[in-house]
């Protein structure tokens, strides 16, 4: 019995070790970002491009990782824990960032302009977004400081290059598919954005970074978040199935209902920092196997 118990007392540590490893070292966001590109292709009647799917999954792994050095302020106030671990591995983490942009960029060079110039989105939206570039007069330093502008830049940093980075690489026209995953992509992660920015208020009013949630407070930015979600989420599956596709409902409606599942728990999820991370950017991850099951273990399902 005791034996059994030391086990136990092992593994868990261990286990926590691991889950901290991938969820701050941004190996767990670079998977969502990976996810996404798996739905994007899918949903756009396109092959899977592993190329594309390494490019941008090795791009957002660093663009998260130096956002994390230039966001210390912010993280030791609102997210101790994750804080701690950057700090202690800080120099693992930036190589291993600097590395990951350069395997990208030439991926992406190698695939031509228009792959290259599509990757760089997230590298410029996060110098823009965490850079104090702009002269003091103009009442902001960095984007982020900007009301609504810091969650639309970031939605659009992962919005366009996982929908048009494969279309790119198959040297296809936009469609109206590609219409539909854009906006899904779009509303699903500004509303992620801005329910970090609920569960950070306390170190974004500490630094003087204006949020929706800090302007708006939390009961009001939840009520915004769920009418777009579910006004939204509605459009999209029914111009989903004007387009015929089973797949693409699917894929929306389970998006809509489950980020309106962390809007519905937010109270309870906010002060488990880490259970958060994984729910809330889990989505696209759950989403990209549901996919995976439909299509290659129940291919008799129509699309």
């Amino acid at each position: 019995m005791f034996g059994y118990a030391n086990r136990i007392n092992v593994v868990q540590p261990a286990c926590q070790i691991i889950v901290h490893l991938i969820v701050y070292s941004s190996l767990y966001t670079a998977a969502m970002m990976a996810a996404m590109v798996y739905i994007s292709c899918l949903l756009q009647g396109l092959p899977f491009d592993p190329v594309a799917t390494a490019i941008l999954a090795l791009v957002v792994f660093a663009v998260y990782n130096l956002n994390r050095k230039t966001d210390e302020d912010e993280d030791a106030v609102n997210h101790a824990e994750r804080y701690s671990f950057t700090k202690k591995y800080e120099a693992i983490l930036f190589h291993s960032a600097i590395s990951a942009f350069i395997l990208a960029f030439c991926l992406s060079a190698y695939h031509g302009l228009g792959s290259l110039l599509i990757t760089t989105i997230p590298l410029l939206a996060g110098i823009v977004y965490s850079v104090p570039l702009f002269p003091a007069r103009f009442g902001f330093r960095r984007l982020k400081e900007v009301p609504f502008m810091k969650s639309l830049i970031v939605a659009f940093s992962w919005t366009l290059p996982a929908t048009f980075l494969p279309i790119c690489h198959a040297g296809l026209p936009v469609s109206a598919a590609t219409s539909l995953v854009g906006i899904f992509f779009l509303v699903q992660t500004f509303t992620n954005t801005v329910v970090y920015d609920m569960r950070d208020q306390e170190g974004d009013v500490l630094s003087g970074v204006r949020t929706i949630p800090t302007i708006l407070g939390s009961k009001k930015t939840l009520y915004l978040l769920t009418a777009m979600n579910v006004t939204v989420g509605a459009a999209l599956v029914l111009a989903g199935g004007l387009l015929g596709g089973f797949h693409l409902v699917l894929v929306l409606a389970a998006g809509t209902v489950y980020a309106q599942g962390y809007l519905l728990c937010f109270q309870w999820l906010g002060k488990e920092k880490l259970l958060f991370e994984l729910f809330t950017d889990g989505e696209f991850i759950l989403l990209a196997v549901i996919l995976y099951l439909l299509v290659v273990a129940l291919p008799y399902l129509p699309v």
